[in-house]
């Protein structure tokens, strides 16, 4: 669910960037790069969400300040994959 400082709280962004750009007609290399957009920054801010599910649950408070790092892997293999365009 999203908010719960997931891999989640990256893939649905850029899911929903990626469906967005292609609905207005943009290529797939724009919705691409839209998408990689929208993890990287939704990754960035799972540093600000203590962890309800998942690993980073067991840390509890200890890791805001971090990246969750199944969203920032979302966020990566997302820019790889644009990056290969």
């Amino acid at each position: 669910m999203r908010g719960d400082r997931t891999m989640l709280d990256a893939l649905l962004p850029a899911a929903e960037a990626f469906q967005k750009a292609v609905d207005i007609g943009q290529p797939a290399s724009d919705a691409l790069r839209a998408a990689a957009t929208a993890a990287a920054t939704a990754a960035k801010a799972t540093a600000n969400i203590v962890a309800k599910t998942g690993r980073s649950s067991y840390l509890g408070e200890r890791a805001l300040g971090n990246i969750d790092p199944g969203a920032e892997a979302v966020a990566v293999w997302l820019g790889a994959l644009r990056a290969s365009q």
